[in-house]
């Protein structure tokens, strides 16, 4: 767990060192979003879904995840906007730093480690049809929103155009079945570019002058991610009686740090990037502290 994280902070500083070097161009960063967005991510997606295991069991995850991670986003963006009195573009930043979590890079290794092999499957399902879905319906939407400032058929038609989201599809369709080795390594060698490419851009964005810039935003975003939502789900879960596996599960994955897509989308939808980049860092770097807290909290 410590050394996935001490990875993110070394290519974060990677990026960060290419940036006060001005190795690349400014318009390097949404390249590599981009890159992201439309090619690593999806294969990333695909090879975490298409093998796995779909038992009736694990179809109980996904309507409450969804629902809560949807909820908070979207509770978040109005606490920001009309309490805070922040802008747009940053309430939006806001709440998919408090809401969308790493429950891929993060979550799924801290869970193997943690509870075994045993507790992948419902992690998967959490990540991809919970944390994802609303990551790239509600959360896209209101992205689509801000920047066009309405909705219509075709911003719904933008979210099922999404690689990611067609990636998804496609490992539900394709699930189980048999993919030629040399396309499945070609799928591998993109996915596993996705950690190192992202971090790079999110250092490659950042400077000291704006990382703490709005810091009562960020310690907002902050403690809704690392502690209010995982209590969230730690109530929610024993309300509706899921199998301990199951809740120790879900509480993790809610309390992993913000999710590096949110820096990609906040990039690519013209919203306040610098700001998520930061919350990203931040929630990162006291995920160090928080996820082993939980991790002894639910498993003592």
């Amino acid at each position: 767990m410590y050394q996935v994280l001490a990875v993110m902070f070394l290519l974060i500083a990677v990026g960060m060192f290419l940036r006060v070097a001005k190795v690349f161009p400014p318009e390097t960063v949404p390249l590599l979003n981009r890159f992201v967005l439309y090619l690593t991510f999806p294969c990333l997606i695909f090879r975490s879904l298409q093998p796995a295991q779909l038992t009736q069991e694990l179809w109980k995850i996904p309507p409450l995840a969804y629902t809560l991670i949807s909820l908070v986003f979207l509770a978040s963006y109005f606490l920001s906007s009309r309490l805070l009195h922040l802008k747009d573009e940053t309430s939006v930043s806001l709440a998919m730093g408090a809401a969308f979590g790493n429950t891929a890079f993060l979550g799924y290794p801290f869970i193997l480690a943690l509870l075994g092999e045993k507790g992948l499957p419902p992690a998967i399902f959490f990540d991809q049809m919970g944390n994802f879905l609303s990551t790239y319906t509600v959360g896209v939407l209101l992205c689509i929103y801000i920047q066009t400032k309405h909705l219509s058929a075709r911003s719904l038609l933008e979210i099922i155009k999404l690689p990611p989201f067609l990636a998804f599809l496609l490992a539900i369709i394709t699930n189980g079945l048999s993919i030629p080795p040399f396309l499945w390594e070609a799928i591998n060698h993109l996915a596993n570019a996705t950690v190192p490419l992202t971090m790079v851009a999110i250092g490659m964005s950042l400077s000291a002058s704006h990382l703490f810039r709005n810091w009562k935003p960020l310690l907002l975003a902050s403690s809704i991610k690392l502690a209010f939502l995982p209590l969230l789900f730690l109530a929610c879960t024993k309300f509706i009686s899921f199998s301990p596996l199951y809740q120790k599960v879900m509480v993790i994955q809610a309390a992993t740090p913000t999710l590096m897509t949110s820096y990609t989308l906040a990039s690519i939808y013209e919203l306040d990037s610098e700001f998520s980049s930061s919350v990203i860092c931040f929630t990162t770097f006291l995920s160090l502290f928080t996820l082993p807290l939980w991790g002894l909290f639910l498993h003592p």
